[in-house]
């Protein structure tokens, strides 16, 4: 009898843990579900409205610096438009170059400077000092409203300093912008 119990109580306890196996292996499936969203940004632009000239220049005077309000054919300031979402963080990269050229002659280009905002008026922006020949990077963030599209304004100026016996010619470089969201 007692080796009975014993089998009763071994055959039951092995079912209990038969039983607890499968509700343990039944019940650990668990599911959950999760939206899945995207939103696409405004695609940039970035529009070279006006380019930076320097008009006459006369050897052996003295360097031409361009005026933040200079907009006339005998010489003028660089003006830039990007278009983008509001509220988004971009990199702005900007390249000008050491010299204008005229084949093998140079004219050194100086006292680079960078007027950007969101207002498009010659007088308001922050200003930013650039070098030349190399890239100058600028992060700022676009105005407005998520979701809308909006403007920046670029506004760029120079000296050009000809040398006492310039040679005379058409000179000419190239100045290189880009920008990118930076996804933050």
């Amino acid at each position: 009898m007692i080796l009975t119990l014993k089998r009763a109580a071994t055959i039951v306890a092995c079912s209990l843990v038969a039983v607890s196996a499968a509700h343990a292996q039944a019940s650990a499936a668990q599911t959950a579900t999760t939206p899945v969203t995207a939103r696409v940004f405004t695609p940039l632009t970035l529009t070279a409205n006006e380019a930076l000239r320097f008009g006459n220049l006369y050897s052996p005077f003295a360097a031409k610096t361009i005026a933040w309000t200079d907009n006339a054919a005998s010489g003028g300031r660089a003006r830039f438009t990007v278009t983008g979402e509001g509220g988004a963080e971009m990199a702005l990269s900007i390249t000008v170059p050491a010299n204008i050229s005229s084949g093998a002659n140079n004219i050194p280009v100086s006292d680079v400077e960078l007027r950007h905002g969101t207002t498009d008026a010659d007088a308001t922006g922050t200003v930013v000092a650039l070098n030349t020949a190399t890239a100058n990077t600028l992060n700022f963030t676009m105005g407005g409203a998520a979701a809308s599209s909006q403007s920046y304004f670029l506004r760029l100026r120079a000296t050009a300093t000809p040398g006492a016996s310039q040679t005379s010619g058409s000179y000419a470089g190239t100045i290189s912008v880009s920008v990118n969201y930076t996804g933050a």
